[in-house]
C-alpha cells in the first residue's frame, strides 16, 4: 500500500550483538592502523634487545637472591654432594644486607621526618609590577612623613627611606615565599602518605642493597579507591568507598626492567617494564585517560594472549621469593610491556601521523606505549614536560659508565664462599676427630660379631691370626683436629666482609671489637669512619631518588594543582645526607641558640615572627604538635593587625579626650609600646635608650 513503510523490529541482545561487532570493527581498524603496524613491530624489535641484552644481569640477581637465602648454586651444591660431608651456609650476606637496610631506613627516616625539605630560591621571582609597587609604597611613606613632621625629607633621608621600603618589600615577598613552600611541602607529604610511597621506598631499600640497581617508579595517575564520609539527614556518618584518580608511587621489581642495550642513565634510550597484572589491575585501566577502554575489554575478553618474559628465570624468582606453585594460581594473569622512550619524527610520520602532530621529521619524539598480547592498549606521547620517565633508579655501588651497579651480595660473593669452604672443612673435621678411627681384621673377627657399632666398655672377640701374627685384631687411632686453624681462617675472612661491604659489625651490635673500638670515645670515632661509606650511598639515593621524585611531584602540582596558594619558586632539598651528618647536634644547637637569643635586643630584632620560627623549627625536631603550639604565620599577622587597630583606635579616642601625644608606631605601621617605644623616644631626643 502506497505511504507505508516497514519498521524493523529487534531484541534487545540482537541491539546488543550489533552494537559489539561495530565496537570490535573500530577497535581492528584501530590495531590495523599503519601508525599501530609500525610501532608494534618496532616495539617488539626493541624488546629483543633489550631482553637478550639483560640476560648477564638476571643470572647476577638470581645468584644474589641464593646468596641472601644461604641456598648453594647448583654446580656448587653438586660438588659437594659428591665429595660427600656437610652442606653448611653461614649467612654472612644475609648478616651484612639486614645490617645495612637498617641504617639506611634509620638515616633517611630519621624521625619520622621526609628525607626532603623545601625552601624557596635565594631571590624568589617577583611579580613584573615589583618596581612600580616599591615606588608606590615609598611615595605613601614620603607623604606620611610630610604630614608628620610638616617639611619634606632631605635626599639622605630620602634615599635611607627607599632602602628601608625595598627591603621590607622583599622581606614580605620571601615571607610569601615561604609560605607557599610550606603549603607546598605539606600538599606532596599527603600526596606521598597516599600513594603509597612509604611501603615503595621501604622496598626499594631491600633491593638496593641486594640487586645492582634498585628503581622507584612516580608519581603516575591511577584510579583509587578510598574511604568518603558523608552525613545523612539526622547527621548520622555514614561511610562510601569512592573512586578518584591520584598519584601513586611503586617500587618496581629490578627483574621487570629491560633498559636499552648500552644506556647508562634511566632516561638515556629506551625502557621496559613488564607487567604481571591481574583481571582487576587491568580492568581498573578503564576510563584512565591515554587508555584505549575498547582495547582492554577486548584482552579481557579474549585472555592472555602472549608471555613477553623467560619462565624459566620467573620460576626461579618465584621460587627464591617462596612463592610456591604460583603458576598454579586460578586467578587469570595477563603480561603487558609498557615502553618509554624516544621514537623519530620520520617514523612516527611513516606510520600516519600529521604534520601537525609531527612537526619536525629529524626531531625525537618522547612516547609511553602499553601492549598487552597482540593489542596497543595506550599510545601516547610522554606527558613530562622535561621528556623524562617516571622512574628513579640507583645501585648500592655505582660502575662509572654503567647502568647496573653492584649489591653487597656480588660485592662479597668471593668472601662469602670461602667462608662457606672453612665452615665446611670445620664441620667435616670436627665430625673426623670427635672419635677415633677404628681398623679391625675381619680374619680374626667371629661372624656374628657386630663391628658397625663402638660403645665403651666394648668386648671384642677374637680368634688367632692364621698368619701367626701377634698385632691386636682391632686398632685405634685418633684423627687430627684443625678446628683453630679452620676458625681463623673463617674469622679472617668474615673480618674482610666488613671491609668489603663498608657495614662493619659493632654497626650492629657486635661488642667483640678490637684495638681503638674497645671504649665508648674509640668507638665513637670508628663509627663516624664507617659512616663515609654509608654517606656515599645516601648521596644516590638523594640525587637519583629523592630529588627526581619529589620534583616531578612538585611540578605535577604546579601543572594540574588547582590552589594557587601552594604555587611558588622552590628548591628541592634532599636531607639523608644532613640527617646522617647532624641528626644527634643539629637540635641541640637550635634550643642553645633559642637560649642565646631570649634576651630583650635579640627579641627586638628578630620581633616576634623570627622568634616563631626558631621555636617552630624547635618543636619539630622534638616531634612536638607544632600547630597547636606555635600560631601560624598567617594567624600571627591577622592577631597583630587586630592588635594595632585596637591600639590606633584607642590612641585617636584618648587623644580626642586629652588632646596628648599619638602613639608611637614602627615603619611597618605597627603600634609600640613598653620599652619599645621608650627606646625610640629616647634615641629621638638623643638618650641612651
Amino acid at each position: 500500500m502506497a505511504g507505508l513503510t516497514i519498521l524493523r523490529v529487534v531484541d534487545n541482545n540482537t541491539l546488543a550483538r550489533e552494537e559489539q561487532e561495530r565496537i570490535d570493527r573500530e577497535l581492528q581498524a584501530r590495531q590495523n592502523d599503519p601508525f599501530i603496524l609500525g610501532l608494534t613491530a618496532y616495539l617488539r624489535e626493541c624488546w629483543d634487545a633489550a631482553r637478550i641484552a639483560k640476560k648477564p644481569i638476571e643470572d647476577i640477581m638470581l645468584r644474589a637472591m641464593r646468596q641472601r637465602n644461604g641456598e648453594y648454586e647448583a654446580d656448587k651444591l653438586s660438588q659437594i654432594r659428591q665429595q660427600g660431608g656437610s652442606e653448611v651456609y653461614m649467612m654472612i650476606t644475609e648478616v651484612k644486607c639486614r645490617a645495612a637496610e637498617s641504617w639506611l631506613r634509620d638515616i633517611m627516616l630519621d624521625q619520622g621526618m621526609p628525607p626532603w625539605d623545601l625552601n624557596p630560591t635565594t631571590i624568589p621571582d617577583l611579580s613584573p609590577d615589583t618596581d612600580m609597587e616599591i615606588e608606590q609604597a615609598f611615595g605613601a611613606k614620603v607623604v606620611e612623613m610630610l604630614q608628620a613632621h610638616g617639611k619634606a625629607p632631605t635626599v639622605g633621608e630620602m634615599a635611607e627611606l627607599r632602602e628601608m621600603v625595598a627591603q621590607d618589600y622583599r622581606f614580605r615577598v620571601l615571607q610569601e615565599a615561604q609560605n607557599r613552600s610550606d603549603k607546598m611541602k605539606n600538599k606532596i607529604e599527603d600526596q606521598f602518605e597516599q600513594g603509597g610511597w612509604s611501603e615503595a621506598f621501604n622496598e626499594f631499600i631491600t633491593d638496593l642493597v641486594t640487586f645492582p640497581a634498585a628503581f622507584v617508579k612516580g608519581p603516575v595517575v591511577r584510579r583509587q579507591r578510598v574511604l568518603g564520609y558523608t552525613k545523612t539527614m539526622d547527621g548520622t556518618t555514614v561511610v562510601e568507598a569512592t573512586e578518584r584518580l591520584g598519584p601513586e608511587f611503586e617500587r618496581v621489581d629490578p627483574f621487570r626492567m629491560y633498559p636499552e642495550p648500552g644506556v647508562r642513565h634511566i632516561n638515556d634510550g629506551y625502557l621496559f617494564e613488564h607487567h604481571h597484572m591481574s583481571r582487576m589491575e587491568l580492568a581498573d585501566l578503564i576510563g584512565v585517560p591515554g587508555y584505549d577502554d575498547d582495547a582492554v575489554r577486548k584482552v579481557l575478553e579474549i585472555g592472555n594472549g602472549q608471555s613477553w618474559i623467560n619462565e624459566d628465570v620467573e620460576l626461579e624468582k618465584e621460587e627464591q621469593e617462596r612463592l610456591y606453585y604460583a603458576y598454579n594460581s586460578p586467578t587469570e594473569m595477563f603480561d603487558a610491556l609498557e615502553f618509554w622512550g624516544k621514537v623519530s619524527g620520520e617514523m612516527l610520520r611513516e606510520w600516519g601521523l600529521s604534520e601537525e602532530e609531527v612537526p619536525d621529521t629529524a626531531r625525537e619524539y618522547d612516547a609511553n606505549v602499553w601492549i598487552v598480547g597482540n593489542y596497543v592498549i595506550k599510545a601516547v606521547l610522554n606527558y613530562d614536560p622535561l621528556g623524562e620517565k617516571p622512574y628513579a633508579k640507583t645501585s648500592f655501588i655505582k660502575q662509572p659508565g654503567a647502568f647496573w651497579g653492584k649489591g653487597i651480595p656480588e660485592i662479597i660473593e668471593d668472601v662469602q664462599n670461602i667462608c662457606n669452604a672453612a665452615a665446611r672443612s670445620l664441620v667435616n673435621n670436627m665430625a673426623i676427630a670427635s672419635g677415633p678411627q677404628v681398623e679391625v681384621n675381619l680374619e680374626r673377627i667371629p661372624p656374628n660379631e657386630d663391628i658397625t657399632q663402638l660403645h665403651p666398655w666394648k668386648i671384642w672377640q677374637t680368634m688367632n691370626d692364621p698368619l701367626g701374627s701377634s698385632a691386636p685384631a682391632v686398632r685405634f687411632s685418633q684423627p687430627d683436629s684443625r678446628a683453630n686453624e679452620l676458625m681463623g681462617v673463617y674469622d679472617r675472612f668474615s673480618r674482610l666482609a666488613d671491609d668489603h661491604s663498608g657495614i662493619p659489625a659493632y654497626i650492629y651490635g657486635d661488642t667483640n671489637v678490637q684495638g681503638a673500638g674497645r671504649t665508648a670515645s674509640g668507638l665513637s670515632m670508628l663509627m663516624g669512619s664507617a659512616g663515609k661509606g654509608i654517606r656515599q650511598v645516601v648521596m644516590h639515593i638523594d640525587n637519583d631518588i629523592i630529588h627526581p621524585i619529589v620534583k616531578r611531584q612538585f611540578i605535577y602540582n604546579m601543572r594540574y594543582d588547582p590552589d594557587e596558594s601552594i604555587k611558588g619558586d622552590v628548591e628541592i632539598v634532599p636531607k639523608g645526607a644532613i640527617n646522617l651528618a647532624v641528626k644527634e647536634t643539629v637540635n641541640v644547637r637550635r634550643v642553645e641558640f633559642l637560649n642565646a637569643t631570649a634576651n630583650p635586643i635579640d627579641v627586638e630584632i628578630m620581633g616576634p615572627d623570627g622568634r616563631a620560627a626558631i621555636l617552630r623549627e624547635v618543636a619539630k625536631g622534638l616531634q612536638m604538635p607544632v600547630d597547636d603550639i606555635i600560631p601560624s604565620r598567617e594567624k600571627q599577622s591577622y592577631e597583630q593587625k587586630l592588635a594595632a587597630q585596637a591600639v590606633a583606635l584607642q590612641a585617636a579616642q584618648g587623644g580626642q579626650q586629652q588632646g596628648g601625644e599619638p602613639t608611637p608606631t614602627l615603619p611597618g605601621g605597627m603600634p609600640m609600646g613598653g620599652q619599645q617605644a621608650n627606646t625610640v623616644m629616647n634615641r629621638d631626643t638623643g638618650g641612651a635608650g
